[in-house]
């Protein structure tokens, strides 16, 4: 007869009970502060639905946060990491977005901080092509959904109820929240009380916060375990000690030499790969585009809201396209204008700055490809991020 041994259940069995009741300060004792320097710019998105790196951060004065999307991750010499490493300002840039991170995936994660967000200085970039008439689409939503964050929210008493139920009502018409019944019944009596829903919330309310609890302790984990350092392309020679002007030059030698296989002054692998395929068929392909109704207003509009009651500082930037192939694709240039206009307007009616550079549509090597800050653009956004620090 076949005997079996139970020991390795045993161990995996003890090993996930260390796990699961290791205490959550021990976890946090052995994450370092260069641990958090690191993260500054991993672009994680682990990092991102966390809580625990972003809360060390922003309890840290010396970090200047910039909350964006995909033009995070184009990095140059010029690009703010590497800048402000090679020029000491007294903060280190830290980067937080990736492809889909908008106004909605801001606002769950900067409500999470809300209590810290008093009087912290950071840096908000706007990009166009969020502003499309449906907003954020499931599929950006879901993969950067944080479900820590989710729980957050139903738990929080930081922020105004009001903004909360005016959230949880745009949260819940994604399908990864209404898949998510212990969740769900908890937004449900938030927006609609009543009996039934209150004692089903109730029922579920221990789950709920055993849940975030568990998510809280994974979080650390990641945190512990996770990361790993992308290549910056840094050259601390390029930027270190010039004027201005002289960056600007810089940035514009640099480019040129890596856009100079079409008119759109595209970097040349970008345009190779992804446009000249097929880039006959795309013309005129969006002439019917439009930026100036969307849903991404109202969702950009409770950001606003939330930054506003948590006293914080925001420096907005709004960033163009690339005026020479949004012509060519046939997106009407009136209407390009309405939204940069649109978009300024609402964050001055906010009470916040906000540095406007729509007016380098085709300005060359402002963008990257069709829509990113990269190269002179990264100077231009260094240039107000140490003005607006220095405030």
């Amino acid at each position: 007869m076949k005997k079996y041994s139970f020991y390795p259940l045993f161990i995996a069995v003890g090993l996930f009970l260390v796990f699961l009741f290791l205490p959550k300060s021990w976890l946090e004792n052995a994450i370092s502060d260069h641990k958090a320097k690191l993260a500054a710019t991993e672009l994680n998105p682990l990092m991102f639905q966390g809580d625990y790196m972003q809360r060390k951060i922003l309890s840290d004065p010396t970090y200047f946060p910039i909350y964006g999307s995909s033009e995070l991750s184009r990095f140059d010499p010029f690009h703010p990491s590497n800048y402000f490493a090679a020029n000491q300002e007294g903060f280190t840039p830290f980067l937080y977005g990736r492809g889909g991170t908008q106004s909605l995936i801001q606002f769950m994660n900067l409500a999470a901080h809300a209590d810290q967000l008093k009087g912290k200085k950071m840096v908000i970039i706007l990009s166009p092509q969020w502003f499309h008439k449906e907003g954020i689409g499931e599929g950006h939503f879901s993969s950067n959904y944080s479900m820590l964050q989710g729980y957050g929210l139903a738990f929080n008493h930081t922020i105004k109820p009001e903004l909360k139920k005016e959230a949880i009502r745009r949260l819940l018409q994604f399908d990864v929240i209404k898949r998510d019944t212990v969740l769900t019944a908890l937004y449900r009596d938030e927006i609609a009380p009543s009996k039934y829903n209150h004692l089903k919330a109730e029922a579920v309310r221990p789950i709920a916060l055993m849940k975030k609890k568990l998510l809280e302790k994974k979080d650390r984990y990641y945190t512990l375990l996770g990361g790993k350092q992308r290549h910056r392309h840094d050259n601390p020679d390029l930027v270190k000690d010039k004027s201005w002007a002289q960056l600007e030059h810089e940035a514009e030698k640099y480019a040129k030499k890596r856009a100079n296989n079409n008119p759109y002054l595209i970097d040349n692998r970008y345009y190779k790969r992804k446009i000249a395929p097929m880039e006959k068929k795309l013309r005129n392909y969006k002439k019917d585009t439009s930026f100036v109704e969307s849903v991404e207003y109202n969702d950009f509009q409770m950001l606003l809201d939330l930054l506003k009651d948590a006293k914080a500082e925001p420096l907005f930037i709004s960033i163009p396209v690339n005026g020479r192939w949004y012509d060519y694709t046939g997106f009407p240039k009136g209407d390009r204008n309405q939204y940069y206009k649109k978009i300024k307007r609402q964050v001055e009616t906010a009470g916040f700055p906000i540095a406007d550079f729509s007016d380098h549509e085709y300005d060359p090597y402002f963008t990257k490809d069709t829509m990113h800050i990269a190269w002179k653009g990264w100077v231009y956004l260094d240039k107000e991020m140490e003005k607006y620090w220095k405030q």
